[in-house]
């Protein structure tokens, strides 16, 4: 099953996210400090829990809205903290179909939910579950004509047609059966053994300096705390778990253990850039606890411990690199599990004392290990925990006046505050994208981007030479902040070009990049020298006709070409008939995600226009 939505309300400082959907692979939560990202991960834990160390149910006098308690005490026990739903696959069908009959299941979504001061996981199965095609598939596989029970439209009635039906020993044994079973449980507990597990792991959980074995061995795991959840994991990995831990076993113990941690250090160098001189050891200490009856008793404790090669100095953990000892115990936690089915994998600040460096080897083991295998969920308010490609990954959480926290998908709609991780990540992708890409073609903004690639596909499919894929092409964000682009990286090896709108009166900053000697002259690509007049913008290289139809499809509104006052740049035309600028990337936006027949309808004379432009550019590689 994959996790698809999810709806959190009246838990903690969420009284209604509002449902949000959850990607295939890694979704990440991303808010302010306070702003309620941790009690999602925490509720959507609960739907299905792995021990951790943390609760596990919903407690009304902990987990409940304290403002509305008082107000709701009646209704609390039916309120539903938290509902999800999940996509059934192939396999989950098949378990079903294969045992209950191809009409089982009415559809591929699971819907669970959980109460509060229950332990009860609530399925709404009317939405999924059909018991009675369940009990007709019954009826054939028992050698019965199925047919003569058609006019039963509930299991009950089915029950009594075959009960009914006398000639038919058969049928009056199958109806006593069908009496006894709950066939929508039978196929629930089905679904239910498929469900997919939640991880949950934060700071809490790091692994601590040392730990008393035997209460890691005789506490129940629910009751562990998180750090001692992680330590038990430790030595479920090492195979001594319920082994006895003497001082005569102590060779054997140590050895099993260090075996351990062996392979956990070695896991995570293959990701961990920062210092490859760490590794961690483990020791066991017989502590004297002496009673009257035992006067020389001792109990076994384990003390975990960073070693540094570089300077040949172990320390005990609390006195080390805190993001990589998290890095290790998450390793730990997680290869409890590794062979267990599909999990959802959920991180609370899983960088929050990594490096910049380090979130992005954190990220890098979140795709490689992580999401082939399982989905996993992460809050953050990291600029480098968000993948500036896979903005669609990510979810807002806010804490809205008078609302709680909500979630949504809808990113760019939250408050400038919330949003600034996504921006930052855009800023340093656009930062590393100059600094990498040794060809730097600069354009005004992102229509020009868009237009540049699609064009340039439209050529090369019409047999042209397209744009050089070498060519990075960065929109700067108005020519006016050109000559800044150039100036910051004109000490670089990179190569430059810009692109050039040209108004009415020129642009003298940028002219004078050339006089200043920060560019060649022969870089500055003005669009007048393809379209052969005094003005002229990118929109200019399309035929007029064309473009306004562009702007209808686009829903910028219907231009007619007789209406056009005839000089001067297009865009500046439709402005003065617009009554005023118009978001000329929503055109350019349109084009790219739902063109329709308009690249079709490009005509040979714009795609001359554009193969002029590529050569031009192609030239100064």
């Amino acid at each position: 099953m994959r996790l698809l939505s999810a709806h959190i309300a009246k838990f903690k400082s969420i009284s209604d996210s509002t449902e949000f959907t959850l990607a295939d692979d890694v979704t990440a939560l991303v808010g302010k400090n306070e702003s309620g990202k941790t009690a999602a991960l925490e509720a959507l834990y609960r739907v299905n829990p792995l021990p951790s160390g943390h609760p596990t149910g919903f407690e009304d006098l902990r987990d409940y809205p304290r403002r509305y308690r008082a107000r709701d005490r009646a209704a609390i026990s039916e309120a539903v903290p938290v509902r999800v739903a999940f996509r059934l696959e192939q396999a989950d069908v098949d378990a079903v179909t294969g045992q209950f009959g191809p009409g089982a299941l009415t559809g591929d979504t699971l819907v669970v939910s959980r109460r509060y001061n229950s332990d009860k996981t609530w399925y709404e199965g009317q939405r999924t579950i059909d018991g009675l095609a369940a009990a007709r598939h019954l009826v054939a596989k028992a050698g019965l004509e199925v047919g003569r029970y058609a006019d039963a439209k509930t299991i009950e009635d089915l029950i009594a047609a075959l009960r009914a039906d006398e000639d038919a020993d058969a049928a009056v044994r199958l109806a006593e059966e069908l009496a006894g079973r709950d066939l929508d449980a039978e196929i629930g507990r089905v679904l239910h053994r498929r469900l997919p597990k939640f991880q949950y792991f934060d700071e809490y959980n790091v692994l601590p300096g040392s730990v008393s074995i035997r209460r890691l061995q005789e506490v129940a795991e629910d009751d562990l705390k998180p750090e001692e959840r992680t330590a038990l994991s430790l030595l479920r990995l090492a195979g001594v778990e319920s082994e006895e831990f003497t001082e005569d076993s102590y060779e054997s113990r140590k050895a099993a253990l260090e075996a351990a941690a062996n392979e956990l250090t070695d896991q995570l160098f293959d990701y961990w850039t920062q210092n490859q001189d760490l590794s961690v050891e483990l020791d066991i200490e017989f502590k004297a606890v002496p009673t009257p009856q035992a006067p020389h008793r001792t109990e076994p404790w384990l003390h975990i411990r960073i070693r540094n090669q570089r300077h040949r100095v172990t320390l005990d953990v609390s006195g080390r690199s805190k993001g990589f000892i998290w890095f290790f115990s998450f390793l730990a936690a997680f290869s409890e599990y590794t062979d267990a089915e599909r999990r959802i994998v959920l991180l609370d600040e899983p960088g929050l004392n990594l490096h910049a460096k380090a979130q992005a080897d954190l990220l890098r083991y979140v795709e490689e290990r992580l999401a082939p295998h399982h989905q996993v969920v992460y809050t953050t308010h990291s600029l480098f925990m968000i993948q500036p490609t896979r903005l669609e990954r990510c979810r807002t959480v806010e804490d809205v006046d008078d609302k709680g926290t909500t979630i949504s998908q809808d990113i760019w709609k939250a408050r400038a505050d919330t949003v600034f991780p996504l921006l930052g990540a855009l800023g340093v992708d656009m930062t590393q994208t100059l600094v990498i890409g040794p060809h730097q073609l600069l354009v005004e903004g992102p229509s020009d981007v868009v237009y540049l690639t699609v064009m340039s596909e439209v050529v090369r499919q019409a047999g042209g030479t397209p744009l050089d894929p070498r060519w990075t092409i960065t929109p700067v964000g108005g020519l006016d902040k050109v000559p800044s682009f150039v100036s910051l990286l004109g000490g670089s090896d990179l190569n430059i070009a810009v692109l050039m709108d040209v108004a009415a009166g020129g642009n003298q900053r940028i002219a004078q990049l050339a006089t200043r000697g920060l560019l060649d002259n022969g870089r500055l690509i003005y669009l007048t020298e393809i379209t052969g007049t005094t003005e002229a913008d990118i929109e200019d290289l399309f035929d007029t006709d064309w473009y306004l139809e562009l702007l209808a499809d686009s829903e910028v509104g219907r231009f007619a070409k007789s209406e056009l006052n005839g000089g001067g740049r297009v865009v500046k035309q439709v402005e003065a008939l617009h009554g005023g600028r118009f978001d000329h990337y929503q055109p350019a936006n349109h084009l790219m995600r739902s063109p329709g027949s308009l690249l079709e309808r490009i005509d040979a004379d714009t795609r001359n226009r554009f193969q002029n432009l590529f050569t031009r550019l192609n030239a100064l590689l």
